[in-house]
């Protein structure tokens, strides 16, 4: 039913893109592009309920095509076929998207008040394949976001992405919240660039989700009713190249409850902490 629901809205808001009215009528004016393939190597990350060390390979892309903004990526852990990896030999990719369907361009209206610059009709589809082994015939995380965007003036970050939306849960590795709608995000994304050397800056940019208002954990103690990311990054750019460094926060990520597990003596959920990577791009 999430599958239909996306498809029909993304059919809907393209179809509509091709009305709008940019500067002079012309649709492209507004149009960009950018692509990046990101390597990580990322110690003390938390995607579940245990931390892990892997290197993994990044396509990341985005821009803006008529209305519609974009943004996403996809993830090839255990890139270097290490050993020594915690993804080793496992289910080993993620992908992310990002569609936002301008609301300003829908209408062919300026909708900005105050620090809102612009509003959006906002989606995101996550999935990920990697097995948990707990015992469930579903292992897979398949997730859709549906709310509320915008581009809001922010004091010193300057222009963020700002999402409010709630979460439709395809399959959550057989958690009791799969096939229904639970819980909020909100989510903020910025990229600030610090300092000038000609062709050359360093950027400070990053993101946080909080997740809250879940139900998970009405039938079970091993999950919270809510999560917290954020990655803190600085980044050095050149035209063709980015190195950098970024720290990630993490409360009960993925909404297992930091010290909790699955059985009695079992391992201990490791989802509170902090995770270092490091990157080198490369902009396609």
């Amino acid at each position: 039913m999430c599958r239909i629901i996306f498809t029909l809205l993304s059919l809907f808001f393209l179809d509509s893109a091709l009305a709008v009215d940019y500067k002079g009528g012309d649709r492209s004016s507004v149009d960009s592009r950018w692509f990046n393939l990101n390597l990580y190597h990322g110690i003390d990350q938390r995607g579940g309920p245990f931390k892990f060390t892997d290197t993994y390979l990044e396509l990341e892309f985005g821009g803006r095509s008529g209305i519609v903004d974009y943004y996403g990526y996809v993830d090839f852990l255990d890139i270097l076929n290490n050993s020594s990896s915690d993804r080793h030999e496992g289910p080993n990719s993620f992908a992310k998207v990002d569609l936002r369907f301008s609301l300003d361009g829908m209408f062919k209206t300026d909708l900005a008040i105050g620090p809102v610059k612009e509003w959006y009709i906002a989606t995101e589809f996550m999935n990920s394949d990697n097995e948990r082994n707990i015992g469930s015939p579903n292992n897979a995380l398949r997730v859709f976001w549906l709310g509320i965007g915008t581009d809001t003036k922010i004091p010193w970050l300057g222009l963020v992405g700002l999402n409010f939306q709630t979460r439709y849960f395809i399959e959550n590795y057989g958690a009791d919240n799969e096939e229904e709608f639970d819980g909020l995000v909100l989510h903020i994304n910025w990229f600030k660039p610090l300092k000038f050397w000609g062709d050359y800056f360093l950027a400070f940019q990053g993101y946080a989700d909080y997740e809250f208002m879940s139900s998970l954990n009405d039938d079970s103690n091993i999950y919270s009713d809510d999560s917290f990311q954020t990655y803190l990054g600085f980044w050095f750019h050149t035209k063709k190249y980015a190195v950098g460094y970024g720290a990630k926060f993490y409360k009960n990520m993925t909404q297992f409850k930091n010290g909790e597990s699955f059985f009695p003596g079992g391992d201990k959920f490791d989802t509170t902490g902090m995770a270092s990577y490091f990157n080198l791009s490369y902009k396609l």
